[in-house]
C-alpha cells in the first residue's frame, strides 16, 4: 500500500507519496502546489499512475480543514482511492512527537504522509447526500438562532436607553423580523427533506418517543451523527461528542473530574439543550436528573450528565428500531436495585 499524504488549501494543495511500512524500497516524491479541484485531482491520479500506481494501490491521507477538503476527499474516493480524513490536532501532535522543525506546505503534506504510514488510520466513508444536506440547514438555523439572541440583545439594551433612537430600534427589529422568518423558512426546508427521506425519517420517529428530544433536536443528533452510521457503542458517541469523562490522576494527584471536550461542539451542545427540556420530565429521565440533583451533584454537573444518557437512549432506539419504552427503563432499574440487595 502506497501512502499519500496531502496538505489542502483554500486554492491548491500539496501532495507526499510514500511507501507504507514494511513495503518495497521507494523514493518519496512530492507534488506542488496543485489547484484543490476535480480537475486538479485528476492531476494527481495521473501523477501516481506516472509512478506505476492505479488509484485502488495507495490510501489518500489529508486533515479536515475547514471545508476545503470536502472536494478532494469526495473525487479521490470516487475514483476508488481509500481515503482518511484526519483532525488536524493529530497531525500536529505527530509532527511534535517526532521534533519536526519548520512549517512550510511541502512539509506538512510530508508529515502527514509518514502519518498515515504509522497510524495506518481508518478509511472515510462519505455521509449521504441528504445527511449532508440536513446538517447544513441545522447548523444555518443554529447559527441565525444565536444572531437573534443578539440582535433581540442589542434591541432591550436601545429601548431602555435613556435617549431611544428610533431610527436604530426600527432597522434592529427589521432584522429581527428577517431573522425569524429564515429561520422559519430552514424548518421549513428540514420538514421536506426529511419527509422526503425515509433514511432520516424513521430514525426521526424513534428519536421523537425519548423524553427530551424534539424535532429540531432529533434531526440536529442526526446530522451530526450521519444518523449513528460508524458508532459501534454509545461510548463511542459520548466520546465522538465531547462529552465522554477525561480523570486527572498522576500518582498521589488528583485532579477534578470533567468531561473531555474533545469531539463534535454542535452535538455535546444540542445533547445539553436536550437535557434542559427532559429535566422536569415525571418520567425516568426527569427522576434521573434530580437523583443527581439529591446527591449534591452541582446543576451543569447533572445537566451534562443527563444530556449523555439522553445521547445513549437516542442511540439505542435508533440502533435497535424499537421506540423508547418509559416502563422498560423503569422495570430495568429495579432489576439493578434488586441484584444489589444481598440475600
Amino acid at each position: 500500500m502506497v501512502v499519500v499524504g496531502i496538505d489542502i488549501g483554500k486554492d491548491v494543495f500539496f501532495a507526499h507519496l510514500r511507501t507504507a511500512e514494511g513495503g518495497p524500497p521507494f523514493t518519496p516524491c512530492a507534488l506542488h502546489g496543485v489547484a484543490n479541484t476535480v480537475s486538479g485531482c485528476a492531476q494527481l491520479l495521473e501523477w501516481a499512475a506516472s509512478h506505476g500506481h492505479a488509484p485502488s494501490d495507495f490510501q489518500v491521507v489529508m486533515e479536515a480543514t475547514g471545508v476545503y477538503w470536502e472536494t478532494c476527499a469526495l473525487t479521490l474516493h470516487q475514483a476508488g482511492c481509500q481515503v482518511s480524513v484526519i483532525n488536524p490536532a493529530q497531525i500536529k501532535l505527530f509532527a511534535r512527537s517526532v521534533l519536526r522543525r519548520g512549517k512550510t506546505d511541502t512539509m506538512d503534506a510530508e508529515i502527514i504522509a509518514r502519518y498515515g504510514v504509522v497510524m495506518q488510520p481508518s478509511p472515510w466513508q462519505p455521509p449521504l447526500a441528504s445527511t449532508e444536506e440536513l446538517k447544513v440547514l441545522v447548523r444555518e438555523r443554529e447559527t441565525l438562532q444565536h444572531t437573534l439572541t443578539q440582535e433581540r440583545n442589542r434591541l432591550h439594551a436601545l429601548q431602555h436607553k435613556a435617549r431611544s433612537i428610533t431610527t436604530v430600534v426600527a432597522l434592529v427589529q427589521q432584522r429581527i423580523d428577517l431573522l425569524k422568518e429564515q429561520i422559519t423558512a430552514l424548518e421549513g426546508a428540514m420538514h421536506a427533506l426529511v419527509a422526503l427521506n425515509p433514511a432520516l425519517s424513521e430514525p426521526l420517529n424513534l428519536l421523537l418517543t425519548v423524553p427530551g428530544y424534539g424535532f429540531v433536536t432529533a434531526v440536529s443528533v442526526l446530522a451530526e451523527t450521519q444518523s449513528f452510521h460508524g458508532l459501534q457503542s454509545s461510548r463511542q458517541l459520548f466520546a465522538y461528542a465531547g462529552i465522554a469523562p477525561a480523570p486527572h490522576q498522576s500518582g498521589g494527584m488528583t485532579g477534578p473530574a470533567h468531561i473531555s471536550k474533545t469531539g463534535n461542539a454542535h452535538l455535546r451542545r444540542t445533547a445539553y439543550l436536550a437535557a434542559v427540556g427532559a429535566m422536569k420530565c415525571k418520567g425516568p429521565v426527569g427522576q434521573y436528573y434530580r437523583q443527581l440533583r439529591a446527591r449534591g451533584k452541582p446543576a451543569k454537573v447533572a445537566l451534562v450528565a443527563l444530556g449523555r444518557k439522553l445521547l445513549g437512549i437516542g442511540f439505542a432506539v435508533v440502533t435497535s428500531g424499537v421506540p423508547y419504552d418509559e416502563a422498560f427503563e423503569s422495570k430495568r432499574k429495579t432489576a439493578a436495585q434488586t441484584q444489589q440487595v444481598p440475600c
